[in-house]
């Protein structure tokens, strides 16, 4: 396991798409600082860097086309058979690729952290309250438990289809479904309170830790997220991995 995690590490390491998705990551959390100088009335400087000037947007379509790709390739350039003839099991394959997008996950993450005290220190430079470390570090931690949970998903999709562009599409338009059809979605909930641990249900997490009003839509305390997000991210891995497992057996 430890060999195929290395050999993740390596490939993607050194692949320029992996450094130049870092470069655009920086690009517009810098943009959107420059932004909020030239047009204060519109962009909160305060709120931005709360909001890790918007690199959350971006790392979430970073991680989904990776996890939508990391399969297909394997498939595309022939390197499956290669592994898989190593004695390497396709468990212990699929179980290396999730390991190695979480390791990337925790890099973006840590790189908007970064970024982000250093684009306040050298540009926005607003005050920063206790208030405003604590949220702003809510928002990392409820960020990163919705994108796993996306991410997962794609894990599964990617398993289904041989077609990455169908799984990065459903992915996406489920992410934006927490709040595209959050109307429709809280009238479902409130007429069966049971549908309230449906995972989409689970994209508000991030909406609800800012705005505490959100659980009377959502009908979920705020522990529930951190309990439900991981047990579906446990529950799409595995059928993600049996599928895979099974693919062309």
């Amino acid at each position: 396991m430890l060999y195929l995690i290395k050999q993740e590490m390596f490939k993607n390491y050194h692949k320029k798409s992996t450094f130049v998705s870092m470069i655009i990551q920086v690009v517009i959390m810098l943009g959107m600082a420059l932004l909020s100088l030239k047009y204060k009335n519109i962009f909160n400087g305060t709120a931005l860097f709360k909001e890790n000037y918007d690199a959350t947007l971006w790392i979430v379509f970073v991680l989904i086309f990776l996890a939508s790709n990391i399969f297909l390739n394997e498939y595309k350039y022939g390197t499956i058979k290669l592994l898989i003839s190593k004695e390497f099991s396709r468990t212990k394959i699929y179980f290396s690729k999730v390991i190695f997008v979480f390791i990337q996950s925790i890099v973006l993450y840590l790189l908007a952290i970064v970024m982000s005290f250093v684009i306040n220190f050298i540009f926005t430079r607003v005050a920063i309250t206790s208030a405003d470390m604590k949220t702003f570090f809510t928002n990392i931690i409820c960020e990163f438990f919705s994108t796993w949970l996306i991410v997962s998903l794609c894990f599964l999709l990617a398993s289904i289809f041989r077609s990455s562009g169908l799984s990065i599409t459903i992915s996406i338009i489920l992410y934006f479904s927490a709040s595209i059809a959050a109307n429709l979605m809280f009238m479902v909930i409130a007429s069966n309170k049971l549908l309230r641990f449906n995972p989409i249900n689970m994209l508000n997490i991030t909406n609800q830790a800012s705005d505490a009003a959100y659980s009377h839509a959502t009908l979920l305390p705020m522990y529930a997220y951190f309990i439900w997000i991981p047990i579906y991210v446990v529950i799409f891995t595995i059928i993600g991995n049996y599928i895979f497992a099974q693919r062309n057996k």
